[in-house]
Protein backbone atom coordinates (compact mmCIF):
# COMPACT_ATOMS: atom_id res chain seq x y z
CA UNK A 1 0.00 0.00 0.00
CA UNK A 2 2.70 2.45 0.95
CA UNK A 3 4.62 1.65 -2.24
CA UNK A 4 1.51 2.28 -4.37
CA UNK A 5 0.79 5.56 -2.56
CA UNK A 6 4.40 6.68 -3.07
CA UNK A 7 4.07 5.97 -6.81
CA UNK A 8 0.88 8.07 -6.97
CA UNK A 9 2.58 11.01 -5.19
CA UNK A 10 5.60 10.84 -7.51
CA UNK A 11 3.27 10.76 -10.53
CA UNK A 12 1.41 13.85 -9.31
CA UNK A 13 4.68 15.67 -8.70
CA UNK A 14 5.88 14.82 -12.20
CA UNK A 15 2.57 15.94 -13.73
CA UNK A 16 2.66 19.21 -11.77
CA UNK A 17 6.19 19.86 -12.94
CA UNK A 18 5.13 19.27 -16.53
CA UNK A 19 2.20 21.70 -16.19
CA UNK A 20 4.34 24.29 -14.45
CA UNK A 21 6.98 23.99 -17.15
CA UNK A 22 4.36 24.42 -19.86
CA UNK A 23 2.94 27.48 -18.11
CA UNK A 24 6.42 28.98 -17.81
CA UNK A 25 7.10 28.43 -21.50
CA UNK A 26 3.74 29.99 -22.41
CA UNK A 27 4.46 33.00 -20.23
CA UNK A 28 7.89 33.44 -21.78
CA UNK A 29 6.34 33.30 -25.24
CA UNK A 30 3.63 35.85 -24.51
CA UNK A 31 5.56 38.83 -23.18
CA UNK A 32 3.90 42.22 -23.36
CA UNK A 33 1.16 42.17 -25.98
CA UNK A 34 0.62 38.40 -26.26
CA UNK A 35 2.18 35.52 -28.14
CA UNK A 36 4.12 35.72 -31.38
CA UNK A 37 0.79 35.42 -33.20
CA UNK A 38 -0.43 38.46 -31.28
CA UNK A 39 2.59 40.38 -32.56
CA UNK A 40 1.13 40.39 -36.06
CA UNK A 41 -0.73 43.71 -36.22
CA UNK A 42 -3.06 45.05 -38.88
CA UNK A 43 -4.13 48.52 -39.94
CA UNK A 44 -7.16 48.75 -42.21
CA UNK A 45 -8.61 51.19 -44.73
CA UNK A 46 -12.25 51.72 -45.68
CA UNK A 47 -12.82 53.79 -48.83
CA UNK A 48 -15.17 53.47 -51.86
CA UNK A 49 -12.51 52.36 -54.33
CA UNK A 50 -14.39 50.39 -56.99
CA UNK A 51 -16.89 52.93 -58.37
CA UNK A 52 -17.16 56.40 -59.79
CA UNK A 53 -15.11 58.02 -57.04
CA UNK A 54 -12.09 55.69 -57.41
CA UNK A 55 -10.02 58.44 -59.04
CA UNK A 56 -10.24 60.35 -55.75
CA UNK A 57 -10.22 57.47 -53.27
CA UNK A 58 -7.60 55.04 -54.56
CA UNK A 59 -4.79 57.60 -54.11
CA UNK A 60 -5.74 57.80 -50.41
CA UNK A 61 -5.70 54.01 -50.09
CA UNK A 62 -2.32 53.84 -51.85
CA UNK A 63 -0.85 56.33 -49.38
CA UNK A 64 -1.91 54.19 -46.41
CA UNK A 65 -0.53 51.07 -48.06
CA UNK A 66 2.76 52.88 -48.60
CA UNK A 67 2.98 53.83 -44.91
CA UNK A 68 2.40 50.21 -43.92
CA UNK A 69 4.97 48.92 -46.40
CA UNK A 70 7.53 51.33 -44.96
CA UNK A 71 6.81 50.03 -41.45
CA UNK A 72 6.28 46.30 -41.95
CA UNK A 73 8.81 45.63 -39.18
CA UNK A 74 7.66 47.47 -36.06
CA UNK A 75 10.50 46.17 -33.88
CA UNK A 76 10.62 43.69 -30.98
CA UNK A 77 9.17 40.99 -33.21
CA UNK A 78 6.05 42.93 -34.18
CA UNK A 79 5.00 42.99 -37.84
CA UNK A 80 2.45 45.15 -39.65
CA UNK A 81 -0.02 44.35 -42.43
CA UNK A 82 -2.70 46.40 -44.20
CA UNK A 83 -6.28 45.28 -44.84
CA UNK A 84 -8.13 47.23 -47.56
CA UNK A 85 -11.92 47.39 -47.39
CA UNK A 86 -14.23 48.81 -50.07
CA UNK A 87 -17.48 50.49 -48.98
CA UNK A 88 -18.76 50.97 -52.53
CA UNK A 89 -22.43 50.13 -53.00
CA UNK A 90 -24.74 50.07 -56.00
CA UNK A 91 -24.68 53.85 -56.51
CA UNK A 92 -21.61 55.06 -54.60
CA UNK A 93 -20.26 54.96 -51.06
CA UNK A 94 -22.75 52.91 -49.05
CA UNK A 95 -23.07 53.53 -45.28
CA UNK A 96 -24.44 50.02 -44.70
CA UNK A 97 -21.49 48.44 -46.52
CA UNK A 98 -19.11 50.59 -44.48
CA UNK A 99 -20.78 49.55 -41.25
CA UNK A 100 -20.51 45.87 -42.19
CA UNK A 101 -16.85 46.34 -43.16
CA UNK A 102 -15.99 47.90 -39.82
CA UNK A 103 -17.84 45.19 -37.91
CA UNK A 104 -15.69 42.62 -39.72
CA UNK A 105 -12.59 44.58 -38.74
CA UNK A 106 -13.76 44.71 -35.12
CA UNK A 107 -14.06 40.92 -35.18
CA UNK A 108 -10.46 40.58 -36.39
CA UNK A 109 -8.51 40.95 -33.15
CA UNK A 110 -5.28 41.74 -34.99
CA UNK A 111 -6.75 45.00 -36.36
CA UNK A 112 -5.58 47.85 -34.13
CA UNK A 113 -6.66 50.89 -36.16
CA UNK A 114 -8.51 52.04 -39.29
CA UNK A 115 -7.87 54.88 -41.74
CA UNK A 116 -11.19 56.11 -43.13
CA UNK A 117 -13.89 56.39 -44.07
CA UNK A 118 -13.89 58.76 -47.03
CA UNK A 119 -17.52 59.90 -46.83
CA UNK A 120 -19.28 61.55 -43.88
CA UNK A 121 -22.45 59.55 -44.49
CA UNK A 122 -20.45 56.34 -44.09
CA UNK A 123 -18.80 57.73 -40.96
CA UNK A 124 -22.24 58.25 -39.41
CA UNK A 125 -22.72 54.47 -39.50
CA UNK A 126 -19.18 53.47 -38.61
CA UNK A 127 -18.52 55.71 -35.60
CA UNK A 128 -20.93 53.88 -33.24
CA UNK A 129 -19.19 50.59 -34.12
CA UNK A 130 -15.62 51.79 -33.53
CA UNK A 131 -16.55 53.65 -30.35
CA UNK A 132 -18.29 50.58 -28.94
CA UNK A 133 -15.17 48.50 -29.69
CA UNK A 134 -12.61 51.18 -28.70
CA UNK A 135 -11.01 50.76 -32.14
CA UNK A 136 -9.23 53.85 -33.46
CA UNK A 137 -10.51 55.28 -36.73
CA UNK A 138 -8.89 58.37 -38.26
CA UNK A 139 -10.49 59.94 -41.31
CA UNK A 140 -8.35 62.00 -43.68
CA UNK A 141 -11.45 63.38 -45.42
CA UNK A 142 -14.65 63.55 -43.31
CA UNK A 143 -15.90 67.13 -42.99
CA UNK A 144 -19.48 67.02 -41.67
CA UNK A 145 -19.42 68.93 -38.35
CA UNK A 146 -22.22 66.89 -36.75
CA UNK A 147 -19.93 63.86 -36.57
CA UNK A 148 -17.98 65.43 -33.71
CA UNK A 149 -19.93 68.51 -32.57
CA UNK A 150 -23.31 68.05 -30.89
CA UNK A 151 -24.67 71.46 -31.90
CA UNK A 152 -24.59 70.45 -35.59
CA UNK A 153 -25.82 66.86 -35.22
CA UNK A 154 -29.62 67.27 -35.43
CA UNK A 155 -29.47 69.49 -38.51
CA UNK A 156 -27.46 66.74 -40.23
CA UNK A 157 -29.78 63.91 -39.15
CA UNK A 158 -27.18 62.55 -36.75
CA UNK A 159 -28.04 60.92 -33.41
CA UNK A 160 -25.07 62.25 -31.48
CA UNK A 161 -25.60 60.07 -28.40
CA UNK A 162 -25.66 56.97 -30.59
CA UNK A 163 -22.36 57.97 -32.16
CA UNK A 164 -20.75 58.99 -28.88
CA UNK A 165 -22.14 57.00 -25.93
CA UNK A 166 -21.18 58.57 -22.61
CA UNK A 167 -19.74 55.34 -21.21
CA UNK A 168 -17.20 54.91 -24.04
CA UNK A 169 -14.08 56.94 -24.86
CA UNK A 170 -14.01 58.60 -28.27
CA UNK A 171 -12.16 56.44 -30.79
CA UNK A 172 -13.02 58.46 -33.92
CA UNK A 173 -10.67 61.22 -35.07
CA UNK A 174 -10.31 63.31 -38.22
CA UNK A 175 -7.69 65.56 -39.78
CA UNK A 176 -9.50 68.10 -42.06
CA UNK A 177 -11.48 71.19 -41.09
CA UNK A 178 -15.26 70.76 -41.07
CA UNK A 179 -17.95 71.88 -43.52
CA UNK A 180 -18.96 74.93 -41.50
CA UNK A 181 -15.58 76.37 -42.44
CA UNK A 182 -15.61 74.85 -45.93
CA UNK A 183 -19.05 76.32 -46.66
CA UNK A 184 -17.72 79.73 -45.64
CA UNK A 185 -14.65 79.30 -47.85
CA UNK A 186 -16.79 78.23 -50.81
CA UNK A 187 -19.14 81.21 -50.31
CA UNK A 188 -16.17 83.60 -50.29
CA UNK A 189 -14.97 82.08 -53.55
CA UNK A 190 -18.41 82.50 -55.12
CA UNK A 191 -18.77 86.10 -53.93
CA UNK A 192 -15.28 87.23 -54.91
CA UNK A 193 -13.71 87.73 -58.35
CA UNK A 194 -13.50 86.09 -60.77
CA UNK A 195 -16.88 84.44 -59.98
CA UNK A 196 -18.37 87.60 -58.43
CA UNK A 197 -21.75 85.96 -57.91
CA UNK A 198 -24.66 87.87 -56.45
CA UNK A 199 -27.08 84.96 -56.95
CA UNK A 200 -26.59 81.20 -56.72
CA UNK A 201 -28.63 78.04 -57.24
CA UNK A 202 -27.80 75.20 -54.80
CA UNK A 203 -27.74 71.49 -55.63
CA UNK A 204 -26.73 68.64 -53.29
CA UNK A 205 -26.28 64.88 -53.73
CA UNK A 206 -28.75 63.95 -50.98
CA UNK A 207 -25.94 62.69 -48.70
CA UNK A 208 -25.03 63.74 -45.16
CA UNK A 209 -21.96 65.46 -46.59
CA UNK A 210 -23.64 67.10 -49.58
CA UNK A 211 -26.72 68.41 -47.81
CA UNK A 212 -24.68 69.77 -44.91
CA UNK A 213 -22.20 71.53 -47.18
CA UNK A 214 -25.07 73.00 -49.20
CA UNK A 215 -26.59 74.38 -46.01
CA UNK A 216 -23.35 75.96 -44.80
CA UNK A 217 -22.62 77.45 -48.22
CA UNK A 218 -26.14 78.93 -48.39
CA UNK A 219 -25.86 80.49 -44.93
CA UNK A 220 -22.46 82.01 -45.64
CA UNK A 221 -23.39 83.17 -49.14
CA UNK A 222 -26.47 85.00 -47.83
CA UNK A 223 -24.47 86.45 -44.91
CA UNK A 224 -22.04 87.84 -47.48
CA UNK A 225 -24.80 89.65 -49.35
CA UNK A 226 -25.69 86.99 -51.93
CA UNK A 227 -29.12 85.57 -52.75
CA UNK A 228 -30.07 81.91 -53.16
CA UNK A 229 -32.54 81.54 -56.05
CA UNK A 230 -34.97 78.75 -56.88
CA UNK A 231 -35.80 75.63 -54.90
CA UNK A 232 -32.90 73.55 -53.61
CA UNK A 233 -32.44 70.36 -55.66
CA UNK A 234 -31.07 66.96 -54.56
CA UNK A 235 -29.64 64.62 -57.19
CA UNK A 236 -28.14 61.13 -57.19
CA UNK A 237 -26.53 58.93 -59.81
CA UNK A 238 -29.76 57.06 -60.54
CA UNK A 239 -31.44 60.34 -61.54
CA UNK A 240 -29.00 61.29 -64.31
CA UNK A 241 -31.73 60.98 -66.93
CA UNK A 242 -33.62 63.81 -65.20
CA UNK A 243 -30.69 66.23 -65.08
CA UNK A 244 -31.43 67.95 -68.45
CA UNK A 245 -34.74 69.05 -66.95
CA UNK A 246 -32.98 70.43 -63.87
CA UNK A 247 -30.46 72.17 -66.13
CA UNK A 248 -33.32 73.86 -67.99
CA UNK A 249 -34.80 75.03 -64.69
CA UNK A 250 -31.47 76.48 -63.60
CA UNK A 251 -30.91 78.24 -66.92
CA UNK A 252 -34.35 79.81 -66.63
CA UNK A 253 -33.44 81.29 -63.24
CA UNK A 254 -30.07 82.46 -64.66
CA UNK A 255 -28.08 82.50 -61.37
CA UNK A 256 -24.56 83.90 -61.41
CA UNK A 257 -23.26 80.52 -60.19
CA UNK A 258 -24.40 77.01 -59.35
CA UNK A 259 -23.19 75.46 -56.12
CA UNK A 260 -22.90 71.67 -56.00
CA UNK A 261 -22.54 70.02 -52.61
CA UNK A 262 -21.69 66.42 -53.36
CA UNK A 263 -19.26 63.91 -54.81
CA UNK A 264 -18.33 63.22 -58.42
CA UNK A 265 -20.19 59.91 -58.72
CA UNK A 266 -23.58 61.36 -57.83
CA UNK A 267 -24.20 63.49 -60.91
CA UNK A 268 -22.39 66.80 -60.40
CA UNK A 269 -20.23 66.60 -63.54
CA UNK A 270 -23.17 65.33 -65.61
CA UNK A 271 -25.23 68.33 -64.49
CA UNK A 272 -22.38 70.65 -65.46
CA UNK A 273 -22.25 69.03 -68.90
CA UNK A 274 -26.02 69.34 -69.33
CA UNK A 275 -25.92 73.01 -68.34
CA UNK A 276 -23.25 73.83 -70.90
CA UNK A 277 -25.15 71.85 -73.54
CA UNK A 278 -28.10 74.25 -73.27
CA UNK A 279 -25.98 77.39 -73.20
CA UNK A 280 -25.50 78.04 -69.46
CA UNK A 281 -21.73 78.50 -69.06
CA UNK A 282 -21.50 80.36 -65.76
CA UNK A 283 -19.33 78.90 -62.97
CA UNK A 284 -20.05 75.87 -60.86
CA UNK A 285 -18.63 76.06 -57.32
CA UNK A 286 -18.15 72.95 -55.21
CA UNK A 287 -16.36 71.43 -52.26
CA UNK A 288 -13.93 68.58 -51.74
CA UNK A 289 -16.37 66.06 -53.21
CA UNK A 290 -15.38 67.23 -56.69
CA UNK A 291 -12.45 69.67 -56.52
CA UNK A 292 -9.13 68.24 -57.77
CA UNK A 293 -10.85 64.97 -58.73
CA UNK A 294 -9.76 63.89 -62.24
CA UNK A 295 -12.96 61.87 -62.46
CA UNK A 296 -15.03 65.06 -62.52
CA UNK A 297 -13.27 66.20 -65.68
CA UNK A 298 -13.49 62.73 -67.21
CA UNK A 299 -17.28 62.81 -66.84
CA UNK A 300 -17.91 66.48 -67.67
CA UNK A 301 -15.39 66.70 -70.51
CA UNK A 302 -14.79 70.18 -71.93
CA UNK A 303 -17.88 71.38 -70.02
CA UNK A 304 -15.87 71.14 -66.79
CA UNK A 305 -14.31 74.53 -67.64
CA UNK A 306 -15.40 77.16 -65.18
CA UNK A 307 -15.67 74.79 -62.21
CA UNK A 308 -13.97 75.95 -59.02
CA UNK A 309 -13.84 74.41 -55.58
CA UNK A 310 -12.04 73.64 -52.35
CA UNK A 311 -10.33 70.60 -50.85
CA UNK A 312 -9.87 70.39 -47.08
CA UNK A 313 -6.20 69.50 -47.45
CA UNK A 314 -3.03 71.14 -48.74
CA UNK A 315 -2.06 70.79 -52.38
CA UNK A 316 0.97 68.50 -52.84
CA UNK A 317 2.91 71.37 -54.41
CA UNK A 318 2.58 73.31 -51.15
CA UNK A 319 4.30 70.52 -49.19
CA UNK A 320 7.96 71.48 -49.35
CA UNK A 321 9.60 69.94 -46.28
CA UNK A 322 12.23 67.24 -46.67
CA UNK A 323 9.82 64.67 -45.22
CA UNK A 324 7.15 65.72 -47.72
CA UNK A 325 9.63 65.45 -50.59
CA UNK A 326 10.57 61.95 -49.43
CA UNK A 327 6.90 60.98 -49.25
CA UNK A 328 6.14 62.28 -52.73
CA UNK A 329 9.11 60.42 -54.19
CA UNK A 330 8.17 57.20 -52.40
CA UNK A 331 4.53 57.54 -53.43
CA UNK A 332 5.44 58.00 -57.09
CA UNK A 333 7.52 54.81 -57.05
CA UNK A 334 4.93 52.86 -55.06
CA UNK A 335 1.98 53.61 -57.39
CA UNK A 336 3.81 53.13 -60.67
CA UNK A 337 1.61 51.05 -62.96
CA UNK A 338 -1.44 51.27 -60.68
CA UNK A 339 -4.74 52.73 -61.88
CA UNK A 340 -5.93 56.15 -60.63
CA UNK A 341 -2.50 56.83 -59.18
CA UNK A 342 -2.39 60.66 -59.18
CA UNK A 343 -0.98 62.20 -56.02
CA UNK A 344 -3.98 64.12 -54.67
CA UNK A 345 -4.37 66.34 -51.57
CA UNK A 346 -6.07 63.63 -49.51
CA UNK A 347 -3.24 61.20 -50.25
CA UNK A 348 -1.03 63.22 -47.94
CA UNK A 349 -3.59 63.34 -45.13
CA UNK A 350 -4.26 59.61 -45.50
CA UNK A 351 -0.54 59.00 -45.15
CA UNK A 352 -0.42 61.18 -42.02
CA UNK A 353 -3.43 59.35 -40.56
CA UNK A 354 -1.71 56.00 -41.07
CA UNK A 355 1.56 57.28 -39.64
CA UNK A 356 -0.20 58.61 -36.53
CA UNK A 357 -1.61 55.14 -35.91
CA UNK A 358 1.72 53.46 -36.64
CA UNK A 359 3.55 55.92 -34.36
CA UNK A 360 1.07 55.21 -31.55
CA UNK A 361 1.69 51.47 -31.91
CA UNK A 362 5.46 51.95 -32.00
CA UNK A 363 5.30 54.13 -28.89
CA UNK A 364 3.60 51.29 -27.01
CA UNK A 365 6.14 48.73 -28.22
CA UNK A 366 9.09 50.92 -27.27
CA UNK A 367 7.57 51.58 -23.83
CA UNK A 368 7.15 47.81 -23.35
CA UNK A 369 3.37 48.24 -23.05
CA UNK A 370 0.73 45.88 -24.40
CA UNK A 371 -0.45 46.73 -27.90
CA UNK A 372 -4.19 46.74 -27.29
CA UNK A 373 -6.93 48.73 -28.97
CA UNK A 374 -7.55 50.72 -25.80
CA UNK A 375 -3.86 51.59 -25.43
CA UNK A 376 -3.58 52.57 -29.10
CA UNK A 377 -6.63 54.81 -28.69
CA UNK A 378 -5.10 56.53 -25.67
CA UNK A 379 -1.82 57.09 -27.53
CA UNK A 380 -3.63 58.62 -30.52
CA UNK A 381 -5.79 60.85 -28.32
CA UNK A 382 -2.68 62.29 -26.67
CA UNK A 383 -0.41 62.47 -29.71
CA UNK A 384 1.31 65.57 -31.08
CA UNK A 385 2.48 64.53 -34.50
CA UNK A 386 4.48 66.60 -36.97
CA UNK A 387 3.20 65.20 -40.24
CA UNK A 388 3.86 66.06 -43.84
CA UNK A 389 0.65 68.14 -43.87
CA UNK A 390 1.47 69.99 -40.64
CA UNK A 391 1.25 69.65 -36.89
CA UNK A 392 -1.60 67.33 -35.87
CA UNK A 393 -3.17 66.76 -32.46
CA UNK A 394 -6.74 66.02 -31.46
CA UNK A 395 -9.14 67.83 -29.15
CA UNK A 396 -11.64 66.09 -26.88
CA UNK A 397 -14.11 65.81 -29.76
CA UNK A 398 -11.65 64.06 -32.06
CA UNK A 399 -11.14 67.09 -34.29
CA UNK A 400 -7.69 68.20 -35.39
CA UNK A 401 -6.51 70.94 -33.04
CA UNK A 402 -3.48 71.63 -35.23
CA UNK A 403 -3.01 73.25 -38.62
CA UNK A 404 -5.81 72.98 -41.20
CA UNK A 405 -6.01 74.34 -44.73
CA UNK A 406 -8.19 74.47 -47.82
CA UNK A 407 -6.64 74.27 -51.26
CA UNK A 408 -8.56 76.04 -54.05
CA UNK A 409 -8.73 74.50 -57.53
CA UNK A 410 -10.23 75.56 -60.85
CA UNK A 411 -10.73 74.04 -64.28
CA UNK A 412 -9.25 76.72 -66.52
CA UNK A 413 -8.31 75.60 -70.06
CA UNK A 414 -6.07 78.67 -70.39
CA UNK A 415 -3.87 77.31 -67.59
CA UNK A 416 -4.11 73.55 -68.11
CA UNK A 417 -6.28 71.79 -70.65
CA UNK A 418 -8.29 68.95 -69.18
CA UNK A 419 -6.88 69.32 -65.69
CA UNK A 420 -7.53 71.03 -62.39
CA UNK A 421 -5.24 73.98 -61.66
CA UNK A 422 -4.16 74.73 -58.11
CA UNK A 423 -5.01 78.37 -57.40
CA UNK A 424 -4.27 79.22 -53.77
CA UNK A 425 -4.42 78.02 -50.18
CA UNK A 426 -6.74 79.20 -47.41
CA UNK A 427 -5.39 78.73 -43.88
CA UNK A 428 -7.92 78.23 -41.08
Amino acid sequence: MQEQRLRRILARVAFSGLVLGSMTLAACGSGNGGSSVDKHIKIATDFPVSGGDASATLPAEYAVNLAVQQNKDLGSGYTLEVVNKDDEGATGADPSVGEANVQQLVNDKEVMAIVGPFNSGVAKKEIPVVNAATLVEISPTNTNPGLTLRQYANANQIDFDKLHPSNKPNSYFRIPANDVVQGQADAKIALAAPVSAKTAFVVDDNSTYGKGLGDFFSDAFKAGGGTIVGTRASITSDQVANLPQLATTIKGLNPDAVFYGGVTSQGGPVLKKDLVAIGYTKPMVGGDGIAADPGFIDKAGAAAAGTIGTVAAPDPSALTSSNAAAFKSAYTSFVQGKQNNDLLPYSSQAYDAAMIEITAIKNLIQANKSVTRANVRDEVAAIHYDGITGSISFDQNGDNAGSKVFAVYAVDPAKAAGKWSYETQINV
